[in-house]
């Protein structure tokens, strides 16, 4: 074989070997696939990657990416389909049972930063605000909402639904659920409704302090069970307490918060044999 023919089968069998290179790059890459990694999270916006904080896998409320598909979407995300005690659930009296958890409130007046994060509109609170389940704190982290309302009561629902999201210090979750029945008036949400963000990624502060204590009903009799989040990853061990009494938003609200986000409710879930327990009316904790 002369120089010449020697260099034109060197370059050859370079050339497969980068090709085969480039292959074995693709096939392991995964293409489109999500991420395995995927941490549970109490915020909505819930799988994120640990390197640069962006979504693990892509997730949403309606078509391809929607909540039957949560559980085909890999990592964590599979207790969406395999979980037992998932919410949210149809609260039905008729299944109640048991001992109610002692619950307080004790939710200050705080500075609220509001941000789009293209599933909702979440507030995070600095600390100071808290309940307390049969002595146990929960400090709250977060409130956001959903669209329609994730709990029904005997399979009818709300307007929307608003969700404290509370973790304790073993890092346990709590979350008190409020529904929000539409009705013309005055409306306790309106210093939040002046400053939603309207695009996703974008924040905003309100100007005024708020006291939380105006977006809870006056009574606290309540529905507890044992459940999950709501959104991926769907992890379990949730304390639920969702409120009987509910809270007005007014139609023009409802419908600025229905433009940016049509639809943002998961499914009711099967109670797989769970504990619904109620808890008597009685006066909210101030």
């Amino acid at each position: 074989m002369n120089l010449s023919a020697r260099s034109l089968r060197r370059a050859s069998l370079a050339a497969v070997a980068l090709a085969s290179a480039i292959g074995l790059a693709a096939c392991s890459s995964g293409g489109d696939r999500p991420n395995p990694s995927i941490s549970a999270s109490m915020s909505p916006d819930a799988g994120k990657d640990g390197k640069n904080g962006k979504s693990a896998a892509h997730w949403s409320y309606e078509g391809a990416h929607g909540p039957d598909k949560w559980g085909d979407m890999g990592g964590e995300f599979v207790k969406c389909k395999t979980g037992r005690e998932q919410s949210p659930v149809d609260l039905e009296p008729g299944k109640a049972g048991g001992k109610p958890a002692a619950i307080a409130v004790d939710y200050r007046p705080v500075s609220l930063k509001l941000e789009n994060n293209g599933h909702t509109i979440q507030a995070s609170v600095p600390a100071g605000s808290e309940i307390t389940i049969d002595g146990t704190p929960y400090e709250l982290q977060q409130f956001h909402f959903h669209l329609p309302s994730e709990h029904t009561v005997q399979g009818q629902g709300t307007a929307m639904e608003l969700h404290f999201v509370h973790k304790n210090a073993r890092g346990e979750l709590a979350v008190l659920g409020v529904m929000l029945k539409e009705q013309p008036g005055a409306s306790a949400f309106a210093p939040l409704w002046k400053a939603l963000p309207d695009q996703k990624g974008r924040t905003a502060q309100v100007s005024e302090p708020l006291d939380l204590n105006k977006l809870l009903p006056q009574e606290r009799g309540s529905y507890q069970y044992a459940g999950s989040l709501t959104t991926p990853p769907c992890s379990e061990g949730v304390k639920w307490t969702v409120l009987k009494q509910t809270v007005t938003i007014t139609p023009d609200e409802a419908n600025q918060y229905r433009k940016l986000f049509p639809k943002t409710n998961r499914p009711i879930q099967p109670h797989n044999g769970r504990e619904l327990i109620t808890s008597e009316t009685s006066p909210g904790a101030r």
